[in-house]
């Protein structure tokens, strides 16, 4: 107990357990049973108010019945057996081994405990409120000191345990039905404790001196199984109840487990002490413990954050028990402890389900072990160590170890004959999951579909599993294929059904794994293809193919990362049919992830009004989460979007809009909504959003508050709000838009010190080549005379910067060159001597971009350099026919003669010289155009102005639209 306390946030319960501990040390059982009687007294006062109804007589009957169970409870002590009777036992074993592959229970038949048959919820609850009422009374050292329950009492004792025992298996079994919402009583753990102090009265009648009592193993096998069956009822619970968190049920099963082991090591103990073979664990003791361990492990496996806490260390704690077991047998200590194949099997089980990033080398481990002291192995060993590789993920090479497994597999049914060890459909499903969870991409999907062909080549049927694994594969694999593979498998497998296979049918994860699959794409006709069978699922009647929430959610997120104009309103509209189920009460729920892809498909789009949208969607969340739907909680990422969607709008309240968000979500973070609390993100939107808002030296003057604000916060110890380079460029960008006369040198000076605080250390700010161009743009619209020099500089250093490797975000492109080819254009030089300066400064530009690594020179440049010898050579110099000539030539060579070169030759060439440079053009109207030019002039133009013109001011089509 000591080992686990610290990570055990059921305080009570651990209490509870320590009471019945120092119970146990001390002799004293008064303190507990004044607790548990405190505890009940709501109860007692409901019995003796039934006691004075007309069911009284009813209830007598049911009090008989439940006195006389001892004498119907036909378990057999495996010590108690004959030779031939332990040997008809090992052979249960064995059967229940296969059935254990079919999914049955590991208990052999013998060993299954009774239950009351034909027992109703209300029964049910009649009986726990009867026992508990008579257990408490027995335990009352008031009304029976220590020492006073002298024959048939201390009976009445023992029949209680057995009764406990028989009740419990009775709840299971209730609860296994799905009839939990009945069934309003104790608290899992209520029951153990309680039982345990009725063998702790037993114990101290005994040192009262009481001689007719005697202390059996069985009856602390009672205590084991009612530890046991307070994980399954958890296991249980946990399909009905949400309020218990997953650390906390984690916490309680591992509790029980251990609670169970410090009993049976009492026992043992008590056995070496004082030699009375009455109360020595016989084999069914150490199998309930090692179960208890394996049903612990298997409900906190997940989720993956509690393993480390819960399932790790119920999978060592089986191998523990496993090896105590081998010590006690070896050392002689105690014969019943040798633990047999069904033994070892429930610790393979154990790390199988565990989930440790070792697992599947220690079940490996263990089943050598198992061949070395030659134990006959069967199929289900081995596909437990496959599964325990399966389940380790894509750690310590998983997925060859598994494979390795499955081939050992097949030789030894291959050399032997033995039909009992061939590959089942268990086998290769669990390896085929083995290749989806690994990370080999293509080819861990392309080895999976293998494993399925070989499976069917071996005539073993595959099942729903197997295929959903491969779509699975395909659907994590990354590949531009993988959604014509994922379908290729959909048709395998409804041909599969049609051919005879009734255990390939498809299900809600099929549909939700191809849908996946499909959405991952990206591409349109793809999503379109995952509406049809979304559309499939909703007419199903079927229920295990309706769709569930993440069926609406994941074509959701689909369409928000298509950036085509169809985008947002796919996501809008996919939206309002979940809405629309919702309403329907078929159990679908909308949640914030649902709204978030949705604003988020609006913030990239170039729809007109999607700002206003994406906030009307935000005000919606936010009044529902006011409502009471917990679903729709607006969160950081929400918010951030819609601030985001305002900097994509352009309008010109943009920035006062996203600034009022930005306030708003302050506010509710002050006063509790710490899910709100702003973020760099946040504060990075909102500070694009005034950059983009072309309010001038407003704008820029409230982008560098907010940086300001930033850095404040930071620097008190607030790191969510950590400026980075993102925020400095949108900074820079706001000055540079702002068209005031100090832009250049502010931008200039943000540059400089970011570049100071890289080298000081923090490399959240280091410069990239965005920083540098924006700081180049606002130069060129500056009125220096040496804007060209000064921007040239610019472009030395990163490029010195870049070629020295201390800053590789800094490379130069072909747009940085064409930035200072515009500061050459339009430069404001009034002497000769200036103007000579700037052309230099433009044709040495040109002509290292033509012969640099960075990139090569594309319309916009040439275009730009023939502005500027337009603006920097007199129309009358010679100069002028010898600069220009040479590169339209250059440029038509390239394929990068546009509109945008056309119309600037007209300015920059002579007369003549431009009926010379067009003279093989056939001119269809007033000037020539780009269409009345060769191919070749223009085959690498890329210009998608008109694109952009073709999105602007456009509205969504959807007839119905969802008004929040």
């Amino acid at each position: 107990m000591k080992e686990i306390s610290n990570s055990m946030p059921l305080v009570l319960l651990i209490l509870l357990s320590v009471s019945v501990t120092q119970c146990f040390q001390t002799g004293s059982i008064s303190i507990l049973s004044r607790k548990i009687n405190q505890r009940y007294s709501s109860t007692r006062v409901q019995l003796q108010n039934q006691r004075n109804n007309p069911q009284r007589h009813n209830d007598w009957k049911l009090r008989r019945l439940n006195r006389n169970i001892i004498h119907r409870r036909g378990r057999t002590e495996y010590s108690t057996l004959s030779s031939s009777q332990k040997e008809q036992h090992d052979d249960d074993d064995d059967d229940a081994m296969e059935k254990t592959k079919a999914g049955g229970d590991y208990l052999p038949t013998m060993m299954k405990p009774e239950v009351v048959p034909n027992t109703t919820p209300r029964q049910q609850m009649e009986r726990y409120r009867y026992l508990h009422d008579a257990s408490l009374r027995l335990l009352n050292t008031h009304e029976f000191p220590p020492g006073s329950l002298k024959m048939g009492k201390w009976h009445e004792l023992h029949s209680m345990l057995v009764a406990w025992s028989k009740w419990i298996n009775s709840d299971i079994e209730l609860l296994t039905q799905g009839q939990y919402q009945i069934m309003s009583h104790a608290h899992p753990t209520e029951v153990p404790l309680l039982v345990e102090s009725i063998l702790k009265r037993i114990i101290d009648e005994q040192a009262a001196g009481n001689t007719h009592v005697r202390i059996t193993t069985q009856m602390y096998n009672i205590i084991l199984e009612s530890w046991l069956a307070t994980i399954h009822k958890t296991s249980i619970l946990k399909r009905y109840h949400d309020e218990v968190e997953s650390e906390e049920k984690g916490a309680m099963c591992v509790v029980a487990a251990q609670r169970s082991l410090d009993i049976l090591k009492k026992m043992q103990s008590e056995n070496e002490l004082k030699a009375d073979g009455s109360i020595k664990p016989n084999f069914f003791s150490f199998l309930t413990v090692l179960k208890t361990w394996l049903k612990a492990c298997s409900l906190t496996s997940i989720p993956s954050s509690e393993k480390a806490i819960s399932s790790h260390l119920a999978s060592r704690k089986a191998h523990q028990t496993l090896q105590w077991m081998e010590y006690l047998a070896r050392s002689g200590k105690n014969e019943h402890a040798k633990p047999n194949v069904l033994a070892y099997t429930m610790v393979l089980d154990a790390y199988a389900k565990s989930g440790e990033k070792d697992a599947g080398t220690k079940a490996e481990a263990l089943l050598r072990q198992m061949q070395n002291e030659n134990m006959e192995l069967n199929l289900f060993c081995y596909n437990l160590v496959i599964n325990a590789y399966t389940r380790q993920g894509r750690r310590g090479g998983a997925v060859d170890n598994a494979e390795r497994i499955l081939h050992e597999v097949e030789d030894i049914y291959q050399q032997t004959g033995n039909p009992s060890m061939k590959p089942d459909v268990v086998t290769y499903t669990s390896l085929v999951t083995a290749w989806a969870n690994s990370n080999r991409r293509g080819y861990g999907a392309n080895r999976a579909e293998e494993i399925l062909n070989r499976m069917i080549e071996a005539e073993c049927q595959p099942n729903t599993v197997t295929f959903n694994a491969v779509l699975k594969a395909w659907c994590r694999s990354g590949e531009m294929d993988a959604s014509e593979r994922a379908l290729d498998i959909f048709k395998r497998m409804k041909m599969e059904h049609t051919n005879g296979n009734k255990n390939v049918k498809s299900d809600r994860i099929t549909f939700n794994t191809l849908i996946h699959t499909l959405a991952k794409s990206g591409k349109s006709e793809h999503l379109q293809r995952a509406e049809e069978l979304l559309e499939i699922m909703e007419t199903n009647k079927d229920e295990s193919v309706s769709p569930n929430s993440f069926s609406y959610n994941i074509i959701i997120e689909g369409w928000s990362k298509v950036r085509d104009d169809n985008g947002a309103q796919k996501a809008y509209r996919i939206l309002q049919k979940l809405l629309a189920a919702e309403k329907s009460g078929k159990g679908i729920h909308a949640d914030s992830f649902s709204f978030n892809n949705v604003i988020f498909a609006l913030s990239r789009s170039r729809l007109k009004s999607s700002a206003l949208r994406a906030e009307g969607l935000l005000q919606f969340m936010d009044k529902e989460y006011k409502s009471g739907n917990t679903r729709i909680k607006p969160d950081v990422f929400g918010y951030s979007a819609t601030i985001h969607a305002w900097a994509s709008s352009g309008d010109k309240d943009a920035g006062i809009r996203a600034e009022a968000l930005l306030e708003l979500m302050e506010q509710k973070s002050i006063l509790g909504e710490c899910n709100l609390k702003p973020n760099t993100v946040t504060f990075n939107s909102c500070i694009d959003c005034w950059a983009k808002s072309g309010q001038g030296i407003f704008a820029a003057r409230k982008a560098e508050k907010l940086l300001e604000k930033m850095e404040t916060l930071y620097k008190s110890g607030d790191v969510s709000l950590k400026p980075t380079t993102r925020t400095y460029n949108s900074v820079l960008l706001a000055w540079a838009k702002s068209n005031t006369k100090c832009a250049h040198w502010k931008s200039v000076e943000l540059l400089n010190h970011m570049w100071e605080q890289y080298q000081s250390g923090d490399i959240d700010l280091k410069p990239d080549a965005l920083a540098y161009n924006t700081v180049i743009d606002a130069i060129s619209k500056s009125h220096r005379e040496d804007k060209a020099q000064m921007a040239l500089r610019i472009l030395r250093t990163m490029d010195k910067l870049y070629r020295a490797g201390q800053n590789k975000d800094a490379r130069p492109s072909e747009f940085t060159y064409t930035s200072v080819l515009n500061s050459c254009a339009f430069s404001s030089i009034c002497s000769v001597n200036s103007r000579r300066k700037a052309l230099d400064t433009a044709i040495f530009t040109l002509e290292e971009l033509q012969e640099s690594p960075y990139g090569r020179p594309n319309h916009v440049t040439y275009g730009m350099f023939l502005k500027a010898c337009a603006n920097l050579i007199p129309m009358d110099e010679e100069r002028r026919r010898i600069v220009v000539e040479p590169v339209f030539l250059q440029c038509c060579k390239d394929g990068q003669v546009g509109e945008n070169v056309l119309r600037q030759l007209r300015l920059a060439a002579p007369e003549d010289l431009y009926r010379k440079l067009l003279s093989g053009v056939r001119q269809s109207g007033a000037y020539v155009t780009v269409e009345d030019i060769p191919e070749e002039w223009r085959c690498n133009v890329k210009d998608d102005r008109n694109k952009r013109r073709k999105f602007r001011n456009r509205n969504f089509n959807e007839q119905k639209q969802f008004r929040p």
